[in-house]
């Protein structure tokens, strides 16, 4: 009796195996077809353009952002310090308006939107910033715009940059594109008005452990004893600036200005440091207020990854010329800064976050489009001829 339950279980799991098999052998030859059919494809003209063009946009839209940021100088140390203040400087991004870019100028709005979107999020992420600084130019067209225009505008600017929805505080200060400055006469009140609708006051005071932040709307032409000194007294409120770091923000330069400015300027306010943007390029100049005489100390690029300025000394003040994030005011090295701040060491420590030349994908896309319309002109002229077959016929 026992045998034979043993003989009809192992003729159960034959036929459980046997229609196990049945159904594989149902699903092989097409699997197999299906493989055999995609190698095919690959080989001919359109398998071989799809698979090209994933390549391309793979390097363009993966690769040299990664290839960039993996390059990013090495900050877990510092930030992991308490008494270490993390900064975020953004400079210039402009974006781009609706009038001057012409037939073409949604596509490059988008393309311009994107690249902002994805570097500045990279740098958002990688630093994980206290405070995020933007200085000025934030429009390409904000002396044009109509009203509606300019909301749009920020609209775009708050999806970029989460200007609205971030944990972090954010400082944002006008550029001569956003309310004038850079030409006698441009600069208008209803201008500035519109601004400090969007952005805050243009001039005012933030402290956060140990740090002051003074938002200044200083333009080229304007002197600071007979023109700004009543209006910034007013918005600190004849507050002395006493803590550890007195940071000044500016778009426009301050230091390298006339002594007539520069010396009662230093002397109210005290700056350890000066942020501007304005130039596009990266710049340190240290001025010194006893020969009242500046030195460049960084231009383009650093010297090591990680610059160390040690701000007890009373005797230098130091301008910092943040790089613009945007690849299209036509310089080569773009890209962010990180300045953390070390309150215990009165130390700052400063380094460039570089982002990909975006000109380069756009060059690759370009011949990659013309490649394109030539193959596709040769697939409409030999339609059943496979890159296989061409291959094979011309060895």
């Amino acid at each position: 009796m026992l045998v034979r339950r043993r003989q009809l279980s192992t003729n159960k799991e034959s036929k459980t195996d046997m229609n196990r098999l049945r159904t594989s052998s149902r699903y092989l030859p097409n699997s197999l077809c299906f493989r055999t059919r995609f190698k095919r494809w690959i080989w001919t003209q359109y398998g071989f353009l799809m698979i090209t063009a994933i390549f391309v946009i793979f390097i363009n839209e993966v690769l040299f952002y990664e290839w960039s940021r993996v390059h990013w100088p090495d900050i877990e140390e510092l930030v992991k310090k308490p008494t270490v203040e993390k900064l975020l400087l953004v400079a210039d991004p402009q974006l781009i308006g609706e009038k001057d870019e012409g037939f073409f100028g949604l596509i490059t709005r988008k393309d311009s939107d994107r690249y902002l979107a994805k570097t500045f999020s990279q740098a958002n992420q990688y630093v994980q910033p206290d405070w995020i600084l933007f200085l000025g130019d934030i429009f390409d067209e904000g002396l044009s715009a109509t009203d509606d225009e300019f909301k749009r505008y920020f609209e775009r600017f708050d999806s970029i940059f989460q200007y609205e929805n971030r944990e972090q505080k954010c400082i944002v200060i006008p550029g001569d594109n956003d309310v004038g400055g850079e030409y006698y006469g441009d600069k208008h009140p209803m201008l500035r008005q519109r601004f400090r609708n969007y952005f805050g006051r243009t001039i005012a005071l933030y402290r956060q452990n140990e740090i002051e932040y003074l938002k200044l709307d200083i333009d080229m032409f304007e002197s600071y004893v007979d023109g700004k000194r009543v209006s910034i007294m007013e918005q600190t409120q004849n507050r002395p600036l006493t803590s550890i770091f007195r940071i000044v923000l500016n778009h426009w330069p301050l230091l390298t200005r006339s002594a007539r400015f520069v010396k009662p300027f230093i002397n109210e306010l005290e700056p350890n440091l000066i942020l501007k943007g304005d130039s596009h390029h990266f710049h340190i100049f240290a001025y010194d207020r006893i020969n009242m005489t500046n030195r460049v100390m960084a231009r383009e690029y650093l010297s090591q990854s990680i610059l160390s300025i040690d701000l007890n000394e009373k005797r230098f003040i130091y301008e910092i010329t943040t790089p613009t994030c945007s690849y299209r005011m036509g310089v080569a090295r773009i890209g962010y800064v990180v300045l953390l701040l070390d309150s215990a060491t009165k130390t700052a420590h400063l380094a460039i976050l570089p982002t990909p030349r975006r000109y380069i994908s756009l060059y690759i896309y370009a011949v990659y489009g013309i490649c394109f319309l030539i193959n596709l002109i040769l697939m409409l002229l030999f339609p059943r001829r496979s890159l296989f077959k061409w291959l094979t016929t011309n060895r």
